[in-house]
């Protein structure tokens, strides 16, 4: 997260926070740190990424192959609207910029380019994921909530494998809409107060012979007013490729501890 979108994402919340609904869900108090309307997040998220993509040949290793830097930080949003009690409509996304400059130890092949033994190339994938669904609270109280979820999900990306001395380069865009499933909760372990909490959730689903996606994602939270400081951790597993036998396709592990504001009104 930069400097900008970290003020940008603080004003934002204040601003929010200032329009916010003047009453409660139906069926409660003010009280209850679930009587929200609103809820803003802004995470920043240190990313250590793994995996392999193939495009037509064997699959290339992001980190061994193509030196993909390491623990770089990812910005991630999320914005929650209750129209009632147990109701949710969440809308997420991270923007990925995942970049590399390795001198190859071995001859790797990308959309039909050939890159040799020591041979320098420089690697980029430019990644966006955006999810929107329904949540709908099987549990919720003022102790906190347990809540299911099912929604859509949209991923773009373009990876580009450039040989530095011969400028000999290789460019795949891929595009994938996925339905998702999930589960996610929040708990206030200290009765009667909302300065703690821990929430957590997975979602995901398996596509057959076309892969899997999986996230999940805990974090520990401390309250000051309408505001949420969260430190936590978030993992996701894409395995996404064309059906069995096409040598085309991402299996990336992203991975890492995640700083986040929130803001409920």
């Amino acid at each position: 997260m930069t400097v900008r979108q970290l003020i940008f994402l603080c004003g934002a919340t204040l601003l929010a926070g200032s329009h916010a609904f003047s009453q409660s869900p139906s069926g409660t108090t003010s009280e209850d740190p679930e009587a929200f309307r609103v809820e803003l997040t802004g995470s920043a998220w240190i990313l250590k990424s793994g995996g392999t993509i193939q495009s037509g040949g064997a699959p290339i290793d992001l980190v061994n192959d193509l030196g993909v830097e390491q623990n770089k930080p990812t910005f991630s949003g999320q914005l929650v609207f209750k129209p009632g009690r147990r109701h949710r409509i969440v809308v997420e996304g991270t923007p990925f910029a995942l970049s590399g400059l390795q001198t190859v130890n071995r001859t790797i092949s990308y959309r039909g380019q050939v890159f040799n033994v020591s041979q320098t190339v420089r690697s980029s994938a430019d990644m966006s994921y955006v999810f929107g669904g329904y949540q709908y609270d099987l549990l919720s109280g003022p102790k906190g909530h347990l809540g299911v979820s099912i929604g859509g999900a949209y991923l773009s990306a373009t990876g580009v494998i450039q040989g530095v001395q011969s400028g000999n380069t290789g460019k795949k865009t891929e595009t994938v809409g996925m339905p998702l499933a999930g589960v996610e909760w929040r708990i206030f372990p200290i009765p009667g107060h909302k300065i703690l909490e821990f929430d957590g959730g997975m979602r995901g689903m398996a596509f057959g012979s076309y892969g899997h996606y999986v996230e999940a994602g805990g974090n520990a939270g401390l309250c000051v007013g309408p505001i949420i400081f969260q430190a936590g951790y978030r993992a996701v597993n894409a395995d996404l490729h064309q059906a069995s036998g096409n040598q085309s396709g991402v299996n990336a592990r992203l991975q890492g501890p995640t700083f986040s504001i929130v803001g409920r009104f």
